[in-house]
């Protein structure tokens, strides 16, 4: 049975372009995501600052989002698709210049 793997995508923004950065990534682009073969969920998430005592870490990120696949052939497909390129062109076109961001892509290794 394949297991889920993760594309994850970490952000920073500008503070003049933050609210529509949001209001983008909450209506356009999960709908966008929606539409993705193989993708069971997207998620978006901000840092939580704790005191984690031993080995503490920072976080230089504003925001992370995780699309969830549903195996790493799915995630694969998504990485080498048309629609991964044009998404990219799409935030490009619309934040480049106003941020920094981060790709990763993880692959289930427990349970």
């Amino acid at each position: 049975m394949p297991r889920p793997a993760l594309f994850v995508v970490k952000a920073t923004i500008a503070p003049s372009l933050e609210a529509a950065f949001n209001e983008w990534y909450n209506t356009q682009r999960a709908a966008e995501a929606a539409q993705v073969p193989g993708l069971l969920a997207m998620r978006r998430y901000a840092p939580v600052a704790l005191d984690v005592g031993a080995h503490p870490g920072a976080e230089p990120w504003q925001y992370m989002v995780v699309y969830e696949f549903e195996s790493e052939e799915a995630l694969r497909a998504f990485a080498a698709s048309d629609t991964l390129e044009a998404m990219t062109r799409d935030y490009e076109a619309r934040f480049a210049g106003a941020g920094d961001r981060a790709r990763f892509a993880y692959r289930q290794i427990f349970p």
